[in-house]
């Protein structure tokens, strides 16, 4: 994940570079996109109005795909089935119960999942004092809870960052309209000008497009791990109470 956001601030680099040495073409650009008023009546096609955003439309679209890819990992993993499945721990319950550890210790390294990973921790300590396998359980519980929170914490990085990049194309557009004045000898093309502007909005525009549902989603996965934790802290002290009385009537 370190790699990927290292990925995202080289690309954001060299979009600042890019679009600076732009601007002095700006013109030529623009008409390549609308190049009389007739055209412009005709309005622009989906992939105009994308062409036209420059290339901070590329980093949005990386940011997009980053999204939906996070959303649907999401689904996939982060769900009470999936991270505390009930018929598991009815299993590790009856094994702890009837003091099969080994069969315990197989189970839970066979279906990786929060239950397991604190029944691991505790059952590698089995033979230590209460206090020693209650901190060993407590804290992988603890690791495996930030995980989860770690995990959410790249959509709402990329709901925070769409939207600033979307601005940063604004300003970009805004500083390409008045260009387009600069560079004309001649009288201004109101079409020229129009589409500088059209540019500012239409990054703006995506940027609130990728970060609206992308935080929409991240408020619902909240929830979601909210729960699960919750659960899980119950499971986890009822856990750590069975492992120690087992120990204690051995």
């Amino acid at each position: 994940m370190f790699l990927i956001r290292s990925f995202v601030v080289i690309i954001l680099a060299a979009l600042l570079v890019a679009s600076f040495a732009s601007f002095g073409v700006a013109a030529e650009k623009v008409e390549k996109y609308i190049p009389d008023v007739v055209s412009a009546e005709g309005g622009m096609t989906l992939w105009q109005i994308i062409k036209s955003g420059g290339e901070v439309m590329i980093v949005l679209s990386l940011l997009s795909m980053a999204a939906l890819s996070l959303i649907v990992y999401y689904f996939i993993t982060i769900k009470q089935e999936k991270l505390i499945p009930g018929d598991f721990l009815n299993r590790i319950v009856g094994l702890i119960e009837a003091r099969k550890y080994d069969e315990a210790k197989t189970l839970c390294s066979a279906n990786p999942n929060l239950i397991s990973d604190i029944t691991l921790a505790g059952l590698a300590r089995k033979e230590h004092e209460k206090i020693v396998i209650e901190e060993a359980m407590q804290d992988k519980g603890k690791r495996s809870v930030t995980g989860i929170w770690q995990k959410l914490s790249y959509l709402a990085d990329i709901a925070a960052i769409s939207p600033m990049v979307g601005l940063l194309g604004t300003v970009l557009g805004m500083i390409q309209a008045f260009n387009v004045i600069a560079f004309q000898a001649g009288g201004v093309k109101p079409v020229l000008l129009a589409s500088g502007i059209s540019k500012a909005m239409i990054t703006t525009a995506a940027g609130l497009i990728i970060a609206i549902p992308a935080m929409i989603f991240y408020a619902y996965f909240r929830g979601v791990a909210q729960s699960v934790v919750s659960q899980f802290e119950h499971i986890s002290s009822e856990l750590v109470q069975l492992i120690t009385e087992g120990k204690r009537s051995e």
